[in-house]
């Protein structure tokens, strides 16, 4: 497995009247690793379906999506452009192991980040019982302990992630690795580098996990 890559950065589909393609990442990212990681008829689960970017690749690529989604409002609009458009379901990702999902060939997910400065936990909806970066952080753990319970025996399980920079730089890509790698064994920790595309954003990391 190599642990540099070099992808076409190019955004293929448009966001949502009510989004920009800010946090959609470019489809060649799930299109090289769905085909590198799956067959065709292979299920592909994404626990943070966002715009669907995943799901949309892979029926692409002829495998079946699944996926969630906590937001009415992208669940609907993606669901609406999908074939297997009952495979997505609105809810909370840490109730995967509980919805009725088959076990899963392959996930890949951007999740939510968060920045050690703030305070607002995009994994609860800005509850301000659950602020903080230690309680994100704690969140995802649980949250790949479900996303584990569907997973197929030793199958591979992608997250990808970014550092944050700013007046106090957040090492996410390093402790997003720590609290998933307490419930999954991580294999790789691949650099995709960007071809064209912006120049505030040259280079991306995707985490590769197996389930144990």
């Amino acid at each position: 497995m190599k642990n540099f890559i070099t992808l076409p950065y190019k955004l293929e589909r448009d966001p949502p009247p009510f989004e920009t393609n800010e946090i959609k990442t470019p489809e060649s990212l799930p299109r090289y690793f769905i085909k590198e990681f799956t067959r065709p008829g292979q299920t592909v689960f994404d626990p943070f379906a966002g715009l669907g970017t995943t799901l949309f690749v892979a029926e692409s690529l002829k495998r079946i999506p699944y996926g969630i989604e906590a937001d009415p409002r992208r669940h609907a609009w993606v669901a609406g452009q999908m074939d297997n458009w009952m495979n997505l379901i609105c809810a909370d990702s840490a109730r995967a192991a509980t919805l009725g999902l088959p076990r899963m060939d392959f996930s890949l997910t951007a999740p939510p980040f968060m920045a050690i400065t703030h305070k607002w936990n995009p994994l609860y909806g800005g509850d301000s019982a659950k602020d903080g970066y230690d309680s994100y952080l704690k969140r995802m753990r649980h949250i790949y302990k479900q996303v584990n319970k569907i997973m197929k025996r030793k199958a591979r399980i992608v997250v990808q992630v970014d550092n944050i920079p700013g007046r106090r730089f957040t090492p996410l890509i390093r402790d997003l690795s720590n609290a998933l790698s307490k419930e999954l064994t991580l294999e790789n920790e691949i650099t995709v580098a960007w071809r064209g595309g912006r120049d505030d954003y040259r280079h991306t990391t995707c985490l590769v996990f197996r389930n144990n």
